[in-house]
């Protein structure tokens, strides 16, 4: 599948009874364990319907970041597959390609990387990629304002930003490409409460599975909540 698949006539009859996203018996080991039947987590299989919002919630280190990571193709995991709905069906990263699932299906950390340059210079390294050119896209800017980040603070360096600026930035980015399904780790953990508000109703409108470890939010924006334990299982209520 390419990206002029992506946008082109027939993407959007997606059969409304297949998931946006299927996730089957996804598994991964736990990092520098001698041990190798010791599992972060193990066979977590789920669907996640267009406008749900999974919550993934769990103790500090059982794997919550690496799962989406595994999801987003940008860690490798021991077992599972994960899938996309489209016109042809549910298709995996090899079947569409990583760097459009990539763009469908789009991890925002909780912390950006350490960046050289300007918020500016990302949105020109996004709209660069081949993936990302035949694709309509939304101004990061306004959406950013609408959250109270000012247009000149996308021409300072990543590190004169505060904190929550850098992640109202990434998330403004991330947004902008319109991806299908938002991968976000614990999203506005550098925001005040008030602007937390204005962002997650946001991003609580789209296909997510977010990462938090407040329960007032997950109160407002879950549909469902997957758990992960310490002992590699997982619960979904």
């Amino acid at each position: 599948m390419t990206a002029a698949d992506r946008d082109g006539p027939g993407y959007g009859a997606v059969d409304v009874a297949q998931p946006v996203l299927r996730v089957k018996e996804l598994s991964k080991r736990r990092e520098g364990s001698a041990d190798d039947s010791e599992y972060l987590f193990y066979d977590v299989s789920f669907d996640l319907r267009e406008g749900e919002v999974m919550v993934v919630r769990g103790p500090s280190g059982v794997g919550k970041t690496t799962l989406l990571r595994c999801i987003a193709q940008l860690t490798q995991c021991e077992a599972g597959v994960c899938a996309l709905g489209t016109a042809r069906g549910l298709q995996s990263p090899a079947d569409m390609g990583v760097p459009l699932w990539r763009a469908d299906v789009m991890y925002v950390p909780q912390r950006p990387a350490q960046m050289t340059g300007t918020p500016l210079d990302l949105v020109d390294m996004v709209n660069s990629f081949a993936v990302q050119k035949a694709r309509n896209h939304y101004d990061p800017i306004e959406i950013a304002e609408d959250w109270g980040v000012s247009s000149d603070l996308w021409e300072k360096k990543w590190a004169e930003l505060s904190g929550g600026e850098q992640q109202r930035i990434a998330l403004a980015v991330a947004l902008s490409c319109d991806p299908r399904v938002l991968l976000l780790d614990e999203p506005t953990s550098a925001l005040d409460p008030q602007t937390t508000l204005v962002v997650e109703e946001v991003l609580a409108a789209r296909t997510c599975i977010w990462i938090t470890h407040d329960d007032a939010q997950e109160a407002r924006v879950a549909s469902r909540c997957l758990t992960l334990s310490p002992n590699a299982s997982y619960d979904i209520v």
